[in-house]
């Protein structure tokens, strides 16, 4: 069952607007996790247990869904990308209803500070040459994702496209096996590792302390990436008939994502 759940939890992981947080939250297993890597070492065969199960869980999905995904880019680019931005776009008022009313004005600088930050990367993916910059570049990568995997409410896919790595990560997963491969997933799986361990308690810290300023940057998150993610779509080339499909794919993400965090809610 844990490894089920660990494959759910995969999908949420490698499909833009979909937060694998959320899902986790939504099958009961979030504090567990929180917990878990909190308490690794004071309980550690108990917990490390439990986190293979769920880590199996998430590779099997990753690895098998990639190439789905891929594929979907490259065939139907803008088709895809539009559902992807509805998902993120149905999520946005379950992020707003945990921002207080009368936040003050840190609150809303901190969104716009995160939303301009995000709208720098719209070119395409990050091309480093330097193999030393390179590997230092994809820990700092894992890192992030790292952050996004604790933190609920923000997708990690959607933040890597936003970054600049999406497509890389995504191509090195679905050829997981492919050693050359092997110069991205090694600093990646180190930034995650180091990242985790890390982040949950930053992210306990802020979500205790500075509850109202953490939802506005993931909101400014999801912002900056929505509209990244329409740039990118309008430059790629696309037929009147594909943005008519595009825009309905827009709809059905948006009430997928809608219905997905009613769920969650209930």
């Amino acid at each position: 069952m844990l490894i089920l759940k660990g494959i759910i939890i995969g999908i949420g992981k490698i499909i833009p607007g979909v937060s694998g947080s959320m899902l986790a939250i939504s099958m009961g297993i979030y504090q567990k996790l929180i917990d878990s890597v909190n308490n690794i070492f004071k309980y550690p065969k108990e917990n490390f247990k439990f986190l293979f199960k769920i880590t199996i869980g998430v590779i099997i999905s990753i690895v098998f869904f990639s190439n789905i995904i891929l594929n979907s880019l490259n065939k139907y680019y803008i088709i895809t990308m539009f559902f992807f931005i509805g998902l993120i776009i149905g999520g946005f008022n379950d992020i707003k209803l945990n921002i207080e009313k009368k936040s003050n004005y840190f609150t809303y600088v901190s969104f716009i500070i995160i939303t301009t930050l995000g709208l720098i990367n719209i070119d395409n993916e990050v091309n480093i040459t330097s193999n030393l910059l390179n590997f230092i570049y994809y820990i700092f990568i894992g890192f992030i994702d790292a952050f996004t995997m604790v933190v609920p409410g923000i997708s990690g896919t959607a933040t890597l496209m936003m970054l600049g790595a999406y497509n890389s990560v995504i191509t090195m997963f679905s050829n997981i096996f492919d050693i050359d491969n092997f110069k991205i997933l090694i600093p990646f799986i180190i930034g995650i590792i180091i990242g985790i361990f890390i982040t949950v308690k930053i992210v306990q810290y802020l979500f205790k302390n500075h509850k109202d300023k953490t939802y506005s940057a993931i909101l400014g998150f999801s912002t900056s990436t929505i509209v990244l993610m329409f740039i990118k779509s309008f430059n790629s080339f696309y037929t009147l008939p594909n943005l008519f499909i595009a825009f309905i794919m827009l709809f059905i993400g948006y009430f997928i994502s809608k219905k997905i965090n009613l769920l969650i809610s209930d």
